[in-house]
């Protein structure tokens, strides 16, 4: 008997061992399956002629065509053959089907998707499209659904693990995505909550000092247009809209989602006086959160009349920053107040009408079924009166939200015309189908000329500046139109030669209308211009370490702040002296084993909540501001003693008690209380999530990437945390093209396993990067693979 359990056992444990390895060598097939082809010749229906797809050594596609139409075919084809589950989960996202296929952690998406309206304004901006416009983007959804109705049997990983099929790709597929981005660059209506809660508290004058929106280390690079009013007008100018030249996901993020952190960029542009060659440098790198695979997709089209490179977004074509035969642009956020809030009066008796001057008018009602895996449908009513969709339920309020993008004929394509403008005309020209996000737009051209424009739709109020919520009964607080096109934020060939924008405020105190009260904090415009001005003969590699520059101007003014308080109210306890030793010593550069920085970190906090705990309480916690550190300076060097905390005898004793409080906290944040684990990296690493990840925890190690350490802050040039940073890095040089650099994070590939899923990590955590093949003699060299795409009957 007892041989007999043995051999059973045995054989047990021979057959599970067999399985597991079944299994696994089926599952390595099954992934290794839905690779794209990558060399040789694909019968393809739909094409007009060959096109040949070139890849580089990072799986960049370089597509040569005959016709524009055969090159956006192409595009949609091998984004398709890298990104088809990222282009899926994005038009969901924008839709408001995510919950179909991952249940009831993305309802919560999927509502503010419908709230909003996104299906129905995708569908509208859709009809409106130029002819030209929809034949170039009904070209690049056929290159989709080639790729799809080709592979139905070896999609990516993520649909076999989700247990779908995804459905063809449609035209108002690739404008949802556009929305996504558009949502997280200028959705600031709760921020407006927050003011209005904090403002009742405070009062005016407080509440003017803890929302500042002025720095002396402000940059503004936009000239004051000619003939413009003196102040902002009551009226609107007639700028017409629409003129044109199973729970897998617990926590999915949206597709360009910083979790809460500023969403923010650089961008900068030199003449040719500041180069060793005499030519224009054009240097971007847009912050964004950071996702598996990357926001962005790298390309290169090729075709009569369109030769450019850059990146693009999975599920639109052409290309949104990059550079063509003439000209190169980059872009960063401008940060508008474009959202506002109004308080609608329904009627308590028939809560389908609400009051507008005086007269009871019908709300428009929509009745959504959202979809949810597993669960029954979650059936959504939404209100939506004159302003806009009822987006919040604020104790008796019910506030509509009035937001460009929501505005007829608002959202619109400027980048085909991007893409082929030769010049600074063709450039603006095409800037005026760019409504929202506003976006600042850097510019070089190969005559030697830089610019800049803020382009985008930025509204004109009767009264007010949107900041808080408004009654909207009446006409009162109603938009009139929004600042002309020829009046917003530009400037051309600025006399100093440099131009860069960091989200901060862009514009002069006489500029004469209002743009934004909610600018990001100074302190990388100021570190750009800093280091731009204080150097000459740049090149490529030059830019791209400006672009990784970690030195703090942020907190070398609180470092300095902390050795004047020590000299008067010395630190009584051995780690307190330890950490003003080291903040005394420290160089301003924040590096991932600094402890100054750590130590300084959690002392800014630690100095914000004393100082203001007293005054907002339990409100506190909702406080939010990204110049809050200007309000702090301002609070030191003015002596604003109204806010010094009861206790207090000065504002030193502030300081050096926040100190106190602020280490306090380090053993917990390094798991030790040793001095020498007081590293900064350590505190915020760096972790890139796989949106599967969290149900597939086995996988993880092959999914994701990370923890590492980081060096930089917010507010360094080089923006880190531990969910947001660059999304990728560019720089263009106009005396050889192909010396141009650019990379993103992770990888070109969205396929775990593929040597192109990150294979970019490495250089970009080091802040290394690519060069940026443009010239056919540089392609050819370059190449590793060649696909010839081939018409098929």
């Amino acid at each position: 008997m007892k041989r007999i359990l043995k051999r059973l056992v045995i054989s047990i444990l021979l057959l599970s061992l067999l399985a597991v390895v079944a299994v696994t060598l089926w599952l390595r097939w099954r992934v290794r399956a839905a690779f794209p082809v990558l060399d040789g010749a694909i019968p393809v229906p739909g094409l007009a002629a060959q096109v040949e797809v070139l890849r580089d050594a990072r799986g960049v596609p370089h597509i040569r065509a005959r016709s524009m139409e055969d090159a956006l075919f192409a595009q949609g084809y091998v984004t398709a053959q890298d990104r088809l589950w990222q282009m899926d989960l994005s038009r969901r996202y924008a839709e408001g089907e995510l919950s179909e296929i991952l249940g009831d952690t993305t309802l919560r998406q999927d509502i503010d998707s419908r709230t909003l309206g996104f299906p129905k304004l995708a569908e509208a901006s859709l009809n409106e499209l130029p002819p030209e416009d929809r034949l170039w983007l009904d070209s690049y959804v056929r290159g989709v659904n080639a790729f799809i109705e080709s592979h139905r049997n070896r999609l990516p990983l993520e649909f076999l693990v989700l247990r779908y099929q995804p459905k063809p790709w449609r035209a108002v597929d690739s404008v949802a995505v556009t929305l996504n981005l558009a949502k997280e660059l200028s959705e600031t209506w709760e921020v407006d909550l927050m003011r209005e809660r904090i403002a009742a508290r405070l009062g005016k004058e407080l509440s003017a000092d803890v929302f500042p929106d002025h720095s002396p280390l402000d940059v503004p690079v936009a000239d004051v247009p000619l003939g413009a009013p003196a102040s902002a007008p009551k009226t609107a100018s007639k700028r017409e809209v629409g003129d044109s030249q199973n729970d897998f996901a617990a926590d999915l993020p949206a597709p360009f989602s910083a979790e809460g952190a500023g969403i923010g960029s650089n961008n900068w542009v030199v003449s040719g006086t500041h180069t060793q060659s005499g030519k224009p440098l054009l240097a971007n790198d847009p912050h964004l959160g950071f996702s598996i695979p990357s926001v962005w997709y790298m390309i290169h089209l090729k075709a009569p009349g369109l030769n450019v490179s850059g990146i693009s977004l999975p599920g639109l074509p052409f290309v949104i920053i990059g550079h063509n035969d003439h000209i190169a642009w980059g872009m960063t956020n401008t940060g508008p107040d474009v959202q506002d809030l109004y308080a609608e009066s329904f009627n308590f008796r028939n809560p389908r009408k609400y009051l507008h001057n005086g007269q009871w008018v019908d709300a428009e009602v929509r009745n959504e079924t959202i979809r949810v895996r597993g669960q029954d449908d979650y059936h959504l009513t939404v209100k939506v009166t004159r302003h806009g969709p009822v987006v919040s339920h604020d104790g008796d309020r019910d506030l509509a939200l009035q937001w460009t993008l929501l505005t007829p004929h608002a959202v619109r394509i400027p980048f085909p015309r991007i893409n082929m403008a030769r010049n600074w005309q063709d450039f603006t020209a095409a800037l005026r189908d760019l409504s929202v996000p506003m976006l600042n737009c850097v510019y070089a051209d190969d005559e030697g000329n830089i610019g800049f424009y803020a382009a985008g739709l930025v509204p004109i109020r009767k009264q007010g500046n949107g900041s808080v919520p408004v009654p909207g009964s009446t006409d009162d607080y109603d938009w009139t139109g929004y600042i002309p096109f020829e009046d917003l934020p530009h400037s051309f060939n600025p006399k100093d030669g440099i131009i860069a924008t960091a989200n901060g405020r862009i514009v002069p105190d006489n500029y004469p209308y209002f743009v934004s009260g909610r600018w990001e904090a100074p302190y990388r415009t100021a570190r750009i211009f800093q280091l731009l001005r204080g150097g000459q003969q740049f090149t490529p590699q030059d830019l791209l370490r400006i672009q990784t520059d970690i030195t703090s101007i942020e907190d070398l003014w609180l470092a300095r702040q902390v050795a004047v308080a020590a000299e008067k109210r010395p630190p009584s306890s051995a780690d307190a002296q330890y950490a003003v030793s080291v903040v005394k010593a420290w160089d301003g550069v924040a590096r991932a084993d600094s402890a100054a920085t750590l130590v300084l970190e959690v002392t800014r906090r630690a100095l914000l909540i004393r100082i203001l705990k007293p005054r907002l309480g339990d409100d506190l916690m909702g406080y939010r501001w990204p110049m809050s550190t200007t309000f702090l300076q301002n609070v030191l060097e003015q002596n604003l003693t109204r806010w010094l905390p009861p206790g207090d005898a000065d504002f030193s004793e502030t300081l050096m008690k926040s100190l106190e409080e602020g280490i306090a906290q380090i053993p917990a944040l390094v798991r030790s209380t040793n001095h020498g684990a007081w590293k900064w990296g350590d505190t915020i690493p760096l972790i890139i999530l796989h949106p599967l990840s969290s149900g597939l925890p086995f996988a993880r190690r092959w999914l994701d990437i990370g923890p590492y350490p980081q060096a930089g802050m917010g507010t360094t040039v080089k923006q880190t945390s531990q969910r947001i940073g660059p999304s990728m890095r560019m720089v263009v040089d106009f005396s050889n093209m192909d010396g141009s650099l650019q990379n993103i994070v992770v990888g070109e590939s969205g396929q775990p396993f593929s040597p192109y899923y990150r294979d970019q990590f490495s250089a970009w955590y080091a802040g290394q990067s690519y060069p940026m093949l443009f010239s056919d003699e540089a392609v050819e060299k370059g190449a590793v693979h060649k696909l010839m795409l081939v018409p098929h009957p």
